[in-house]
């Protein structure tokens, strides 16, 4: 009887993806570095987007995460409160 071929782990693929974003740092940090040489406010300008996309984060994670729990919570104990309240006969309003 014929051996039958044994089985290999498929080939990893490479991580090509964050390569991409790794390169596209690189570059762009080198790119900023060489504007910042040649237009000294180019820095400035740089530093103020920085500063604005890290409040941009800050307010997705304050706005769009943490406060949506508290909202969904919020609202799944008014749904559940007004349940008991029609349950029982009486309104809230």
């Amino acid at each position: 009887m014929p051996k039958l071929p044994s089985k290999k782990a498929p080939p990893q693929e490479l991580p090509t993806v964050p390569i991409a974003l790794l390169l596209c740092i690189a570059f762009g940090g080198g790119f900023f570095g060489l504007l910042a040489v040649i237009f000294p406010g180019a820095g400035m300008m740089g530093l103020a987007l920085l500063v604005l996309g890290l409040l941009f984060i800050a307010q997705y994670f304050v706005w769009g995460r943490w406060l949506y729990r508290v909202a969904v919570k919020m609202e799944a104990k008014k749904s559940g409160s007004d349940a008991s309240s029609t349950a029982t006969g009486t309104t809230s309003e």
